[in-house]
């Protein structure tokens, strides 16, 4: 009984995703342009915090004095 029902409310739950197809494809792609942005955004981040520590890195570097 419990598999008929779950068959059922999938099958109500495929006609109505059908019926709105254009709506969750309008939905679904202004979804994925936002991830997008975000991702930007993120690696932006990453990219400044990246050459920070490079620059850090760079002034730190002593170079070895002859004699040691």
């Amino acid at each position: 009984m419990l598999p008929f029902i779950v068959g059922a409310l999938v099958g109500a739950a495929t006609v109505i995703a059908f019926g709105k197809k254009k709506e969750l494809k309008e939905g679904f792609e202004q979804g994925v342009c936002k991830a997008k942005e975000v991702a930007e955004e993120v690696k932006k981040g990453f990219d400044g915090t990246i050459e920070c520590i490079k620059s850090k890195k760079a002034l730190q570097v002593k170079p070895k004095e002859e004699g040691e």
